[in-house]
């Protein structure tokens, strides 16, 4: 059998040396590359939204359905926003210029979820997955919206179903609570991970203070929430996430302790015109 020479030896080292490096290295690097892939996805997620909202915003101005001007707010590049008109009223709009079928669904449902009490909100299956394919209305995203909060400097796509999937590209809004149209007796829960592959998403989700702003915007305008409180649950209850009578809220739905998810922590928001 060959003998490894001194020489030989020498190489083998510094080629195991060198590995160990690298995997030092990419250990070391994973979260960071990890963040930028993330916040790449999410960005790139919102501009797909974002996209397709305009889309239909294009189409309802060249119908005549929809006046360019007027009172219809204006984004940066001048061209007509109506997603950026702030609902000022309890009760959402009777009807809108475009995707008028799909926000006539959302309203007819969050009517039904509060009369039967979202006797379907059951378990962890329950609001996993959607009950809407939006491709039936012509909408090549999953998205619904978007969810801004101010204070953690945090911007996410709204995806239908709170799923890992959908939590991982921005973040799930819950199936059998209210979708995020406003209204009185109506609790849209959005669910974001408290931290994710070295994004932050809710990680710092307890320096909200009482009053703070989270925006929801939708196809068709936004809707401004406060803070009024938060609360700790355990992962298997619902009755903390129903609807509350008389009441227009968004309830965040985060894990909590950070690291260790054992529990439950909501963040209470409601809607006070």
């Amino acid at each position: 059998m060959k003998k490894i020479n001194k020489k030989q030896k020498r190489r083998i080292l510094i080629i195991l040396l060198i590995l160990l490096f690298l995997a030092g290295f990419i250990v070391f690097m994973y979260p960071l590359i990890s963040k930028i892939m993330i916040r790449r996805q999410v960005n790139d997620n919102i501009q797909i939204f974002e996209e397709e909202r305009d889309k239909f915003i294009e189409e309802a101005i060249n119908d005549g359905k929809l006046p360019s001007g007027g009172s219809i707010p204006i984004d940066d590049e001048g061209k007509p926003a109506p997603y950026l008109r702030i609902l000022d009223t309890l009760e959402p709009e009777e009807e809108q210029a475009y995707l008028d079928k799909l926000y006539q669904y959302m309203k007819k449902r969050n009517r039904e979820l509060f009369e039967t009490g979202q006797k379907s909100l059951n378990s962890s299956n329950s609001y996993q997955f959607s009950e809407i394919d939006l491709r039936v209305y012509g909408i090549n995203t999953d998205s619904v919206g978007t969810l801004e909060i101010d204070r953690l400097g945090l911007k996410l796509s709204i995806f239908l179903g709170a799923n890992d999937a959908n939590m991982t590209a921005g973040c799930g809004h819950l199936t059998n609570t209210s979708y995020p149209i406003g209204g009185v007796n109506t609790n849209c829960v959005i669910a974001v991970h408290r931290g994710l592959g070295g994004s932050d998403f809710l990680r710092y989700v307890e320096k909200l203070e009482t009053g703070d702003i989270i925006r929801v915007q939708n196809f068709w305008y936004t809707l401004e929430y406060k803070v009024v409180r938060v609360k700790i649950i355990e992962p298997n209850e619902v009755s903390p996430i129903l609807i509350q009578k008389g009441k227009d809220m968004l309830t965040l739905y985060t894990c909590h302790p950070y690291g260790v998810n054992s529990q439950r922590y909501l963040v209470y928001c409601e809607r006070n015109i």
